[in-house]
């Protein structure tokens, strides 16, 4: 009798502190690319979540406002995807090495149309240069308070056209933000514009972090990769995935347990075109070639 009930309130114990996390879905993606056809899939998927009543995140690890392979969508697309984002209630995103190719002057318009913070920890300015984004952010979901820090590779970024932006090393600018905000936060997600390997030697460094959600590499993660307690997911890329991430996240404790873990697919959509600016740039396109073969 005594091992039954000892057995009972194991199993009592063991119930009651599976349930004492609370409840978080992370919607997430990355490398968009302005990929517009994709974006009423992504959207109507978003909705899909939202009506289940459980607490929505949902974030973006970069390389969503450009693509120079898609020239016409570059000129006018990037005013589509901030409006769309802020139409579905991302709460913030990360700076992607792409997104830089706009020039300052242009971040720092489409910056001030999202009603969505923009976040890089690893990129300085240097002097009396204002900042185009933040370092990190903090946010509500349910009964979570998430602290959001944003982080960008070395790799082909614009240095000539940022002269006065310092980069620091991911692992240390991580971890001064979370020296920074330690205890303010139940969960801290990173928005990485870097490769899951790059996470991976992240997760290891700098303890602490619940959820990386990665970019740059194009990787799909079926599953989490875990490193220690920290969790890493990617979606791909061209917005062809949603990445969705059921989690019970126990702030007291700082563990984070996956419910499930998806990637959904998307379908495409017919674009509608700026017919006008479409006809300019041909006319540009003519006359530029019609000068070219009047040098020869």
């Amino acid at each position: 009798m005594k091992r039954s009930a000892t057995f009972f309130f194991l199993l009592a114990a063991f119930l009651a502190g599976a349930a004492a996390g609370s409840p978080l879905t992370v919607l997430y993606t990355n490398d968009l690319h302005v990929r517009l056809e994709r974006l009423e899939s992504l959207g109507h998927l978003v909705a899909e979540e939202r009506e289940t009543g459980a607490p929505v995140l949902l974030v973006d690890a970069g390389d969503t406002w450009q693509d120079f392979r898609s020239p016409l969508s570059a000129v006018w697309g990037a005013d589509a995807m901030v409006a769309w984002m802020n139409r579905v209630g991302y709460s913030a995103m990360a700076l992607g090495n792409h997104d830089l190719y706009l020039g300052a002057d242009r971040l720092a318009e489409l910056g001030g149309e999202a009603r969505f913070d923009v976040l890089c920890a690893n990129l300085h300015p240097c002097g009396d240069f204002a900042p185009l984004f933040l370092p990190y952010s903090t946010v509500s979901c349910g009964d979570l308070r998430v602290l959001l820090v944003g982080l960008v590779t070395s790799e082909l970024l614009p240095y000539g056209e940022f002269p006065w932006l310092r980069y620091e090393d991911p692992a240390a600018a991580l971890a001064a933000v979370l020296d920074e905000r330690r205890g303010t936060a139940d969960l801290v997600v990173v928005l990485c514009h870097l490769p899951v390997a790059e996470a991976r030697g992240l997760a290891a460094d700098v303890p602490g972090v619940g959820l990386f959600v990665t970019g740059h590499s194009h990787e799909e993660t079926r599953e989490p990769v875990r490193v220690g307690d920290s969790l890493i997911v990617q979606a791909g890329s061209f917005g062809r995935t949603l990445g969705r991430l059921r989690l019970d996240v126990d702030g007291a404790a700082r563990t984070v347990r996956v419910v499930d873990s998806s990637l959904l697919e998307t379908e495409e959509a017919p674009v509608e075109v700026n017919r006008g600016l479409v006809r300019l740039l041909q006319v540009v396109f003519l006359m530029g070639a019609l000068f070219v073969l009047f040098l020869l």
